[in-house]
C-alpha cells in the first residue's frame, strides 16, 4: 500500500509548490467569473443554464490534467530523483499508481474548487440545482480529470525526457479532442480498399467513435444530467462511465507494464 503514501506525497508535494493553488486559482477565473458575468447581466438568473456555462470544462479540465501531469515520471527520471525514489522503500508499481492517484487529486481538486465557486455565484443569483444531476455532473468532470492525468502519467512513464512527455501528451490531447471522429473513418477506408466509403457508418464505427473520452463525457451530460434517452448502447450513460473509468484505469496498467522494464 505504499502508493497511497506516493499519491500523498505527491498531491501535498502540488500544494507546497503552489501548482495546486495556481490551477486552482485559473478554474475559478475560468468558471467563476464566466458566470458571475453570466448572472449579473441576466434578465431572468434563474433561468440560466448551470451546465452549460461549464461547458469549457471539456477543453480546459482535459489540457489541464496533461499539463500538470506529462513530467510526474519523466521529470524525476531526468533529474535523478527517481533513483533514489526508488531507492526507498517503493516499488515502480508503487511510484507510477501513487503518481497517477495523486495527479488525479490534485487536478480534481482544482477543478472542484472552481465548480464549486461558480455553484455559490450561481445559487447567491437565485439559480437552482437538481442534486442528483449535480451529483452526476461531478462524477463526470473527475473521471474526465482522471483520464487524461492517468494518460498523461503512462506517457511520462514511457518517455526518457519530459520533452518527449510532453510532445505526446499534445498530441494524445489532439487526438482525443478533435481528431477521434477521424478514426473509424480511416478504418473504414481502409476496409474499402482505400477509397471513401459511402452511406451511412456501421453500428462499429460508431461504438470506436464513442471510445473518446471527450465523447463520453458528452454523452454522460447527455444522459445523466439532462435526462436524454440514449437510442443505443453506446448512447447510453453506464457506457460513458464505463468508457472514462476504463480511460482512468488501463492506461496506469499500460504505463507499468512499460516502466517494469525500462532502464532508468
Amino acid at each position: 500500500m505504499n502508493w497511497r503514501v506516493m499519491a500523498k506525497k505527491d498531491f501535498l508535494d502540488a500544494h507546497r509548490k503552489w501548482s495546486l493553488g495556481t490551477a486552482a486559482v485559473g478554474f475559478v477565473l475560468f468558471l467563476a467569473v464566466p458566470m458571475y458575468l453570466g448572472m449579473s447581466h441576466a434578465r431572468n438568473p434563474g433561468t440560466v443554464d448551470f451546465f452549460g456555462q461549464m461547458g469549457i470544462l471539456v477543453f480546459f479540465a482535459p489540457l489541464t490534467g496533461l499539463m500538470m501531469s506529462y513530467g510526474a515520471i519523466a521529470a524525476e527520471r531526468e533529474l535523478g530523483s527517481l533513483k533514489l525514489l526508488l531507492a526507498l522503500p517503493y516499488t515502480r508499481r508503487d511510484v507510477i499508481a501513487g503518481k497517477a492517484v495523486g495527479r488525479a487529486a490534485v487536478v480534481g481538486t482544482a477543478t472542484f474548487v472552481g465548480v464549486f465557486a461558480a455553484t455559490v455565484i450561481f445559487l447567491a443569483f437565485g439559480g437552482s440545482l437538481p442534486v442528483v444531476e449535480y451529483v452526476a455532473f461531478l462524477a463526470l468532470v473527475f473521471l474526465l480529470t482522471a483520464a487524461y492525468t492517468s494518460s498523461a502519467v503512462c506517457l511520462s512513464a514511457a518517455s526518457p525526457t519530459s520533452n518527449r512527455a510532453m510532445a505526446t501528451s499534445v498530441g494524445f490531447f489532439l487526438l482525443t479532442f478533435l481528431g477521434w471522429s477521424s478514426v473509424p473513418l480511416v478504418i473504414r477506408y481502409v476496409l474499402n480498399g482505400f477509397s471513401s466509403p459511402r452511406g451511412a457508418p456501421p453500428a462499429w464505427a460508431n461504438v470506436i467513435d464513442s471510445l473518446s473520452p471527450v465523447k463520453a463525457y458528452s454523452t454522460g451530460m447527455d444522459t445523466l444530467v439532462h435526462g436524454n434517452v440514449g437510442s443505443t448502447f453506446y448512447h447510453t450513460g453506464w457506457f460513458a462511465l464505463l468508457v472514462l473509468v476504463a480511460w482512468a484505469v488501463i492506461p496506469v496498467v499500460l504505463g507499468y507494464r512499460r516502466f517494469s522494464s525500462v532502464d532508468i
